[in-house]
């Protein structure tokens, strides 16, 4: 298969992405937000939860917030 086949099977699923700006390389976070969630629902602070995931996923605390932020979005 080649690339041009793969998009046109996709091509719906990819416009409905685009147009809820959702990025095709963000299921890399999936266990880093699924980690977060967790992490809140034990009730630890968010400041904790930003130290431990930062060392965890070797990023810094900024971009685990955009992150959580986008992921945390609802979509239209």
């Amino acid at each position: 298969m080649k690339v041009i086949d793969f998009l046109k099977v996709g091509r719906e699923f990819l416009k409905l992405m685009s147009n809820c700006d959702i990025k095709c390389n963000d299921y890399v976070h999936i266990e880093l937000y699924e980690d977060y969630m967790e992490m809140r629902k034990e009730r630890h602070k968010v400041d904790y939860i930003l130290a431990i995931l930062s060392d965890k996923y070797k990023m810094s605390e900024s971009t685990i917030k955009r992150i959580i932020r986008r992921f945390s979005k609802e979509v239209k």
